[in-house]
C-alpha cells in the first residue's frame, strides 16, 4: 500500500471515530470565541430549536486526578453495584473519571438555566430527553471564571445553583481552586453555602493554611455549629501525623458534642495509626458519654492492626456497659473477616448476655461467609 493511500485511509479512520463518539453521545457542538460565547450561542440555538424550550448547555473541563465523580462498579461476581451520580466525589485512582462534563439545564420559560450537574463523559445519560448544545473543551480559567461568576452572582435563579457551582470548582486540577474556596469561606454567604465550600476544601491537597483557616473556624463560638461541625470534618481528612495532636486537642477542649464526633471520626482517619488506636482506645476505656464512648468503639473498628483488635475484644468480653459490648461487636464486624469471623462465632456461642450474643448472630448474618453458614447450620441443629 502507498504511503499516501495509508495516509489517506487513517485519516478516513479517524473522522469515522469522531462521528462515532458525536453519535454516540448525540450532542449538537456550537462555535464562539470564548466560553461565554459558546453558552450564549447555545441559549440562543436551543430557544430556537429544543423541543418543550428545555435544553442542556454542556462542556468539558480539565479534573484533578485520583477524583471518582458518577462511576459505576460490578464485583467480579456481578454481585454488587455502586453508583455515584455526580452528587458527590470520592478519591480513589482505581476509578477516577478524568473526563467530566458540566452540563447546565436551560428553561425558556423562565429565561435561566435550573440545574447544573457534573457527569461522567464515559458513562451513557438520557439527559431527561432533553437535547445536549456541547461547547467542547475550555480551559480552567474560563472554566472557573464562569462557574465563580455563578456563585457570586445576587441573582436568586443563580445562587440556587451555587452548591453544585461550588462542587464543579472543588473537581477542577487547577491552582486557583483552593483561594477560590477560601476566598468563599471568608466572606459572607449563605450558612450552606460556607459549609458546602468548607467540605469542598477539606477534599482539596493538604496545606498548613487550610488547617489553620478550619481550626479557627472550629473554635469560633461566634459561629454556628453546623459550620463549626463542617469545618471539624475537613479538618479530620487530614491524614497527616502532624495533625492528630491538633485533633486531639479538639476533642478535649470543644464542648459541643457533634464536635467532639467528629474529631474522633478524624482521628481514626490519621496515618498515625498507632497513635490514633492509643488515644481512641483511651476515649473508650475513660470517657463518661455514653455516646461518645460508642463512637470511639466505632472508630476503633476503622484501625488496621491488632492494637485495635484487642482493645475491641477485650471490650466485648470486659466492659461492663453492655451497650459499648454491642458496639465493639458492630466494630469488629467491619473488619476483615479473617479477624472478624472467628470472633463474631466464639461471641454468639459463648458471650454470657443475650444481648450481645444476639447482636454476634445479626452481624454473622450480613458477611455471608461459609463459617457463619456452618455456625448457623449448628445452632439450627440443637
Amino acid at each position: 500500500m502507498s504511503t499516501q493511500r495509508f495516509t489517506q485511509l487513517a485519516l478516513l479512520l479517524v473522522c469515522c471515530c469522531g462521528v462515532v463518539l458525536g453519535q454516540g453521545r448525540n450532542f449538537t457542538p456550537v462555535e464562539g470565541a470564548n466560553l461565554k460565547a459558546k453558552v450564549d450561542a447555545a441559549i440562543a440555538a436551543g430557544k430556537a430549536s429544543a423541543p418543550g424550550g428545555r435544553f442542556w448547555v454542556a462542556y468539558q473541563f480539565e479534573v484533578k486526578p485520583g477524583v471518582a465523580v458518577d462511576f459505576e462498579i460490578v464485583d467480579s461476581a456481578g454481585g454488587v453495584y455502586m453508583s455515584m451520580d455526580g452528587t458527590s466525589m470520592m478519591f480513589d485512582p482505581r476509578h477516577e473519571t478524568r473526563e467530566l462534563g458540566l452540563f447546565q439545564l436551560f428553561d425558556a420559560a423562565a429565561e435561566a438555566f435550573t440545574r447544573v450537574e457534573v457527569y461522567n463523559l464515559q458513562r451513557k445519560h438520557e439527559f431527561g430527553g432533553y437535547p445536549v448544545y456541547w461547547a467542547g473543551r475550555v480551559s480552567n480559567e474560563e472554566s472557573l471564571n464562569y462557574l465563580k461568576s455563578i456563585t457570586d452572582s445576587p441573582e436568586p435563579q443563580k445562587k440556587r445553583l451555587a452548591e453544585r457551582a461550588t462542587f464543579a470548582i472543588a473537581l477542577h486540577d487547577d491552582a486557583r481552586v483552593d483561594a477560590i474556596l477560601t476566598e468563599m469561606i471568608r466572606k459572607p454567604v449563605s450558612e450552606n453555602m460556607r459549609s458546602r465550600a468548607i467540605y469542598w476544601l477539606g477534599n482539596t491537597g493538604e496545606t498548613q493554611a487550610k488547617n489553620t483557616l478550619f481550626t479557627e473556624i472550629i473554635r469560633n463560638t461566634q459561629e454556628s455549629i453546623e459550620t463549626r461541625a463542617s469545618a471539624m470534618s475537613a479538618l479530620g481528612m487530614s491524614r497527616s501525623a502532624a495533625t492528630l495532636p491538633l485533633l486531639q486537642n479538639l476533642f478535649e477542649t470543644m464542648t459541643p458534642h457533634e464536635l467532639k464526633r467528629r474529631a474522633l471520626g478524624g482521628i481514626a482517619r490519621n496515618d498515625n495509626s498507632d497513635g490514633a488506636a492509643t488515644y481512641l482506645i483511651r476515649v473508650a476505656e475513660t470517657e463518661k458519654d455514653m455516646e461518645l464512648r460508642k463512637s470511639a468503639i466505632t472508630n476503633l473498628g476503622r484501625i488496621a492492626g491488632q492494637k485495635s483488635l484487642g482493645a475491641l475484644t477485650n471490650a466485648v468480653d470486659g466492659d461492663a456497659e453492655t451497650e459499648i459490648q454491642k458496639q465493639a461487636v458492630v466494630a469488629i464486624g467491619r473488619r476483615a473477616k479473617d479477624e472478624a469471623i472467628p470472633i463474631l462465632i466464639r461471641t454468639a456461642r459463648n458471650h454470657p448476655k443475650m444481648p450481645v450474643r444476639k447482636t454476634a448472630i445479626q452481624v454473622l448474618g450480613q458477611t455471608g461467609d461459609e463459617r457463619a453458614v456452618a455456625f448457623f447450620r449448628e445452632l439450627l441443629s440443637k
